[in-house]
């Protein structure tokens, strides 16, 4: 069965269609999509599995002209190299300002294809096509793009909305239990900002063992609904509104800068930034110890590993360059309880006692 989600913004809006059937997509993507040259971006992972299947889909449509660019999987995809490459690839391809791009992936690809998409010739129309949980309840829905540096991760971004977001529960079957736990970590984040009773339902899910397609496809419309909510009314950031949905992700960036991207998948990495995050609340007693209690039983219930050791000194400064601090001053999304979060700017001395209680160099 269908599901619909209009995103309304400001300047314009797109849908979310949460359907199995290929045809629900095609109608909706007709509807916004006015060219007829598509630039499909995927990575290795996906073109495997997935590639075929939608280029044969679109040369299907009469008149439908298709191109295609593979990047390395994983977050080194998310590279200025990979972008360049992707910028000669559409030139050679002959895509033009009235072609439109395909992501089809997970964040990674999201990310840099809409962040090429936002660029490219100064901007052309971009569709999401996530592959993993993690895009289908986050990263695809909102409009950031963005591609990671030497120094950090997403340091070049754009805010930059797609046309339209198709999410296919059916490109889950073909994910690892790992993939599949790693976008959990974001559907968690949204029981801990919004809702207690999502909470509940999610920790009940975890104990059963089993996640149905029932399942699955609940949890995808409720995080959607919850983003798209918030970014209704905080479209970039501007009023501090949308940063909520940063739980987590200021330790969680940092760990992944610090390990280059090789030992943590994002979600995991949230994971620990969640329940770091909680533990700073705590010590700050912006929430009781039985609130932290329930992020971590629930985290372990979903089966996170959340032991972690890094050089303090070292990991201070890379959270200094998160791009949500200003002057140096380092802010972080706080719990309260279950359902609620406060930002707040914390000072360096709190962030790094708690950083040497939580993960130190002598833990």
């Amino acid at each position: 069965m269908k599901k619909l989600i209009t995103v309304n913004l400001k300047a314009n809006k797109y849908a979310i269609v949460i359907s199995q059937h290929e045809n629900e997509f095609l109608t909706a993507f007709k509807e916004v999509v006015k060219t007829n040259t598509f630039f499909v971006i995927t990575d290795k992972n996906v073109e495997k599995l997935h590639l075929k299947y939608l280029t044969d889909l679109l040369k299907k449509q009469k008149g439908f002209n298709v191109k295609t660019a593979v990047i390395s999987a994983g977050e080194s995809g998310k590279s200025i190299k990979n972008l360049s490459l992707l910028y000669d690839k559409a030139l050679e391809g002959g895509i033009d300002r009235k072609s439109c791009v395909i992501a089809l992936g997970g964040g990674v690809v999201g990310d840099i294809a809409g962040f090429f998409a936002a660029t490219y010739m100064r901007g052309i129309d971009f569709v999401q096509i996530p592959t993993t949980i993690l895009a289908m309840t986050d990263s695809s829905v909102g409009g950031k793009t963005a591609i990671n540096t030497n120094s950090g991760k997403n340091i070049a971004g754009a805010f930059y909305q797609p046309k339209l977001v198709w999410i296919n529960s059916c490109f889950l079957s073909t994910l690892p239990v790992r993939h599949i736990r790693n976008g959990l970590s974001e559907v968690i984040k949204y029981a801990f900002i919004f809702d207690k009773e999502f909470y509940a339902y999610l920790f009940d899910m975890f104990k059963k063992d089993v996640i149905s397609s029932d399942n699955f496809d609940y949890i995808i419309y409720q995080s959607c609904s919850y983003k798209a909510k918030v970014v209704e009314k905080d479209e970039k950031e501007i009023t501090g509104l949308r940063a909520i949905l940063n739980f987590g992700h200021t330790f969680a960036h940092a760990l992944e800068t610090a390990t280059n991207y090789k030992k943590f998948l994002h979600g995991e990495a949230v994971a620990i930034g969640m329940l770091f995050a909680a533990d700073l609340s705590l010590e700050l007693k912006v929430c009781k110890p039985d609130t932290y209690k329930e992020v971590e039983d629930i985290l372990l219930e979903a089966g996170f590993n959340l032991n972690v050791t890094v050089n303090t000194a070292q990991f201070l400064s890379l959270i200094k360059k998160d791009k949500k601090s200003v002057n140096g001053n380092i802010k972080f999304v706080l719990i309260k309880d279950i359902g609620k979060t406060i930002n707040s700017y914390v000072e360096d001395s709190i962030v790094l006692n708690v950083l040497k209680k939580f993960a130190g160099e002598n833990k």
